[in-house]
């Protein structure tokens, strides 16, 4: 289940956050789903959108609206969240002061195959606690290696979910391949495919926001639709929303 949050800004406040503010926006979503002992680590969220200007490392909101998305595949869960977030007057994202006005459930996608993404959140391949050489490694999108940590990190997690093997043999199909206009455009600006971020203990994560398009089974698809992909999808990092055609 997915569902698209709009707060409105009060705007005598703060109208700026950090360029990279997912371990901001995650203290806030943990702080909400305590007051009711939920589990956290089943729910994937978008960064905070709206319209806003780059200035200094930091996002400056020109909207009075700003929209969050929430995911799970327990829609119990998405719901209890939701209704803890418009139980509040407010809720406190850095220095901001978000109040809640609406919110809309996002329909599924037709899961094929074949479908094409971008990142609405970073994406995290490596996982400093484990492979701590190669969490700042920027993997080239376009490398065979870029797409084997990918699936690597996706059936992981979907082992966890309690996937058996016999489904996991039969998502063995998996490939993901960057935009090629997109990869074209940041070599012609002479722009770096990643950027870092930081998660809750303080390390540092490699993280890309690019679009892609991703060949694998439908459930696998349906997945990472509801929980992210790559490392830290708890964190806020790896969610991805559907390119129309």
């Amino acid at each position: 289940m997915r569902v698209k949050i709009t707060f409105l800004r009060d705007q005598k406040l703060s109208n700026s956050l950090p360029l990279h503010h997912q371990k901001i926006l995650f203290q806030t979503i943990k702080k909400i789903c305590e007051k009711k002992s939920q589990v956290i680590d089943s729910i994937n969220f978008s960064s905070l959108k709206g319209t806003a200007k780059i200035q200094n490392g930091f996002m400056r909101f020109l909207s009075t609206k700003v929209t969050l998305v929430v995911s799970s595949e327990n829609e119990e869960l998405v719901n209890e969240l939701c209704d803890c977030i418009f139980e509040e007057e407010y809720i406190v994202v850095g220095e901001m002061h978000l109040i809640p006005k609406s919110k809309e459930i996002i329909s599924d996608p037709a899961f094929d195959t074949r479908m094409k993404y971008l990142c609405i959140s970073p994406l995290i391949l490596n996982t400093p606690a484990v492979e701590e050489d190669d969490s700042q490694e920027i993997i080239d999108p376009n490398s065979k290696q870029f797409s084997d940590v990918l699936y690597d990190r996706v059936l992981g997690h979907m082992e966890k979910a309690g996937y058996s093997d016999e489904e996991l043999d039969k998502f063995a199909e998996f490939e993901a391949q960057p935009d090629p206009n997109y990869v074209e455009k940041i070599m012609q600006q002479g722009k770096k495919f990643a950027r870092f971020y930081k998660n809750t203990k303080g390390q540092t994560l490699t993280g890309y926001l690019l679009p892609f398009t991703l060949h694998a089974h439908p459930a696998v698809h349906k997945f990472i639709w509801e929980r992210g992909m790559g490392a830290f999808t708890n964190e806020g990092y790896g969610m991805v929303d559907v390119v129309k055609r």
